[in-house]
């Protein structure tokens, strides 16, 4: 290996580092904070597999020429950009990416604990795609809430929710950071 390379993967590790701290610190404020505490697929479940997966992403795509360096984030197709998300699906991070690229419709988290206190006895034990856990349209919720007398509860914090479509884009190095500890190791 080269100076020339040496240097180029000292600088690698530190802006991946730097772009996936941005990019974990808008996650945790622009997702995270908005997930139901009591949500089972919750972003924060997801956390450290999301990182681990931006810093496969960045790493691998990350290009430094004589004048640029440029580099790519994320994996649409491992993100389920490209295709609607399977109801049934568990996989965290095409959760993650139906969040990143919004979600149409209001809807209600019925848990567990408030399916047996709406349906009783008629309750079967298992919801939605965890088992523990679905979402209900919020007028048919409503429905029930003026028919049945259901409990009032809150539309699932992420309905209605426009996504973040320029997530990826706004990550902003200082790159006199690295040129100089570029020439510090030289």
């Amino acid at each position: 290996m080269s100076i020339s390379d040496e240097l180029s993967n000292l600088i690698i590790v530190d802006m991946k580092n730097d772009i996936v701290s941005q990019l974990m610190e808008r996650f945790d404020e622009e997702i995270i904070s908005l997930e139901d505490a009591d949500d089972p697929m919750k972003p924060s479940n997801f956390r450290e597999e999301f990182k681990s997966f931006l810093e496969e992403t960045i790493e691998s795509s990350i290009k430094i020429s004589d004048s640029t360096v440029s580099f790519g984030v994320g994996d649409e197709e491992k993100l389920g950009f490209s295709e609607e998300l399977d109801e049934n699906t568990t996989d965290g991070m095409k959760i993650i990416g139906t969040i990143l690229q919004g979600i149409a419709g209001n809807y209600v988290l019925v848990t567990d604990d408030l399916a047996r206190s709406i349906f009783g006895s008629n309750y079967t034990g298992h919801l939605g795609r965890t088992g523990t856990a679905y979402l209900m349209k919020k007028t048919e919720y409503d429905t029930g809430v003026a028919m049945h007398n259901w409990p009032s509860k809150n539309a699932w914090r992420f309905s209605n929710f426009p996504g973040i479509p320029d997530f990826f884009d706004k990550v902003e190095l200082d790159m006199s950071k690295y040129i100089t500890k570029l020439l510090g190791a030289i």
